[in-house]
């Protein structure tokens, strides 16, 4: 085979492989997380974790998805001090206003290495404002974790199960009456269309 025709079938095997993983990403990604992807994405966390050498002696649950991936994480690391924070969302002028629905007072041993954790993460506002909340507090190190990040979150997430540039049902979204206050109406249209 002279060089040419090497490097055409080189060029060839590329393309195939560029336009696979285009059709996988476009097309046919999973929209729905399964239970079993979490099970493995919550034990891929504490690996990386581990590697990592970032034990945290408190995770923050962020929400209901938060309160889910927080409980798990909890237990696959040794039952670490779990508590989960909920949000609330206001809508002004189709720009969404993030807030925490309560305020907490830690000991400074559990703020030594906190891990936020949220269910989704899309525009990372949520995130951000855990973060500076937690910082103002006396938090020593803060790590991120979620089981789906979008593409193109502003916060950065160190633990990541899922990231795409649409958005995923996630196993726990298994009814019609889940219903995410942290999204506009069109994208709670485009949610509803994931449970048909």
């Amino acid at each position: 085979m002279s060089l040419g025709e090497f490097l055409g079938v080189g060029l060839g095997l590329i393309g195939a492989v560029a336009s696979v993983w285009f059709l996988w990403e476009r097309f046919l990604a999973r929209k729905k997380l399964t239970w079993r992807f979490t099970e493995k994405t919550v034990s891929r966390f504490a690996k990386e974790m581990a590697a990592k050498g970032f034990s945290p002696t408190l995770i923050i649950g962020i929400g209901r998805g938060g309160a889910v991936m927080g409980a798990l994480l909890s237990g696959v690391l040794g039952h670490r001090p779990l508590i989960v924070i909920d949000r609330k969302y206001a809508w002004q002028d189709g720009r969404r206003i993030d807030g925490m629905l309560m305020h907490t007072n830690l000991p400074p041993s559990l703020l030594e290495r906190v891990l936020l954790v949220a269910g989704e993460v899309h525009t990372g506002n949520t995130m951000r404002l855990y973060c500076e909340y937690f910082r103002k507090l006396g938090a020593k190190s803060i790590a991120r974790a979620a089981l789906f990040v979008q593409k193109g979150a502003t916060e950065p997430v160190e633990y990541i199960g899922r990231e795409s540039e649409t958005d995923c049902q996630l196993p726990w979204m298994f009814t019609k009456e889940y219903c995410r206050g942290s999204v506009s109406e069109a994208e709670a249209k485009a949610l509803d269309s994931l449970h048909t």
